[in-house]
């Protein structure tokens, strides 16, 4: 059996951002809810594909095992093994598979559609799903520290439906089929697992009419603006998790965590490795030749920095201390590497003294 491709269900491209997938799920998800389809079984099955997909690329964790499998397993469309962790392996740990518990499944279905909110009787609460954003710093406030203003995507719970998904007076009538617990037992014996209810979608009830403002899915986009500490020192690509500020919990659960990875401005003048600091300075051949003293500046300011005789093009200098200080109180180094100006307009005067060096003994130069 060939396994599905859920970039393809998603409509995206396998490097797309988490963002973007979570964009084109709440898009697809809204056109095919059944709710909107009038009941269509092509609508629910799609649905539900949908859903799936999401699932997996929703996940940061899921989706690094879904890639890793994709690309070492393709061959002529097929995934080997993929099915076990991500078809069959869905439904629970089947045959040793590590698979995605249907208790994430259920995450999603309460999430998007409310299924702890109001939903009937024995409706578990489930922690709301992490976002993920990112923010672009100054190099300075990396080195630094300092906060940033970020505006973030955050799902709040409907205003007009207080998050059931049905709209105002309208009929709610408990699932005839999981009685209003949101969830059904699929196999037999020890590897019978709960999962979503196909007839209420996890949701433990049936709406007759949907929210108009979510569409039913008890949720509404609503961005966010916070000040975020960036500590000190902070590398570009580094994440930071805000606790309780990613996507809200379903049935009374806590709310996720927001990943924020940040990414570092270039500087102008200075380049970063670790907690060191990168420039360069120019010096005359004469001035490298015989020592000299130069003005640099740093992170904390300018300093003097002795250039030594006989100073190589290239040569770094050290300047202990003068690098970043991360928040444990470490600091790094400055270095300085020397940039030999070689003249292209030379005096009548300074072609003589060359001349004269040229004529130098081997010695002398060296």
């Amino acid at each position: 059996m060939a396994a599905k491709d859920y970039y393809k269900i998603l409509g995206v491209q396998p490097g797309a951002s988490q963002e973007e997938l979570r964009k084109a799920y709440r898009r697809l998800a809204k056109k095919y809810h059944p709710d909107r389809q009038g009941g269509s079984k092509a609508a629910e099955e799609k649905f539900k594909e949908i859903a799936d997909a999401y699932s997996v690329l929703g996940d940061p964790e899921k989706r690094s095992q879904y890639d890793r499998l994709r690309q070492a397993g393709m061959s002529g469309g097929r995934f080997a093994g993929f099915e076990d962790m991500f078809g069959q392996g869905a439904r629970g740990k089947w045959q040793g598979g590590e698979g995605i518990s249907f208790g994430n499944l259920r995450d999603l279905f309460s999430s998007m559609f409310g299924g702890g909110r109001g939903a009937g009787k024995g409706a578990a609460r489930q922690r709301g799903r992490d976002a993920i954003s990112s923010v672009s710093i100054p190099f300075g406030t990396a080195a630094h520290g300092g906060k940033v203003r970020v505006t973030v995507p955050r799902e709040k719970t409907c205003p007009s439906c207080s998050g059931t998904g049905a709209a105002p007076g309208a009929r709610v009538d408990t699932c005839p089929q999981c009685n209003g617990t949101g969830q059904v037992l699929s196999g037999q014996g020890a590897f019978s697992v709960a999962q979503p209810c196909p007839t209420c979608f996890g949701r433990g009830r049936i709406i007759q009419t949907p929210c108009g403002k979510c569409q039913g899915t008890g949720t509404v986009e609503e961005p966010s603006v916070i000040d975020v500490k960036i500590p000190a020192g902070i590398e570009d690509g580094k994440k930071i998790r805000l606790a309780g500020l990613g996507q809200p919990g379903a049935g009374g659960g806590s709310a996720g965590d927001l990943l924020l990875e940040v990414h570092v401005q270039p500087h102008s003048r200075f380049d970063r490795k670790g907690r060191d600091i990168y420039s360069k300075a120019d010096v005359d051949m004469a001035d490298a030749a015989l020592g000299t003293k130069v003005d640099v500046e740093t992170l904390h300011g300018a300093v003097t920095v002795t250039v030594p005789p006989g100073t190589q093009p290239g040569q770094r200098l050290r300047v202990p201390g003068y690098g970043l200080e991360t928040s444990d109180g470490r600091k790094g180094d400055h270095y300085l590497e020397v940039q030999v100006k070689v003249p292209r307009n030379l005096t009548e005067e300074q072609k003589r003294l060359l001349e004269q060096l040229r004529r130098a003994p081997a010695a002398a130069k060296q």
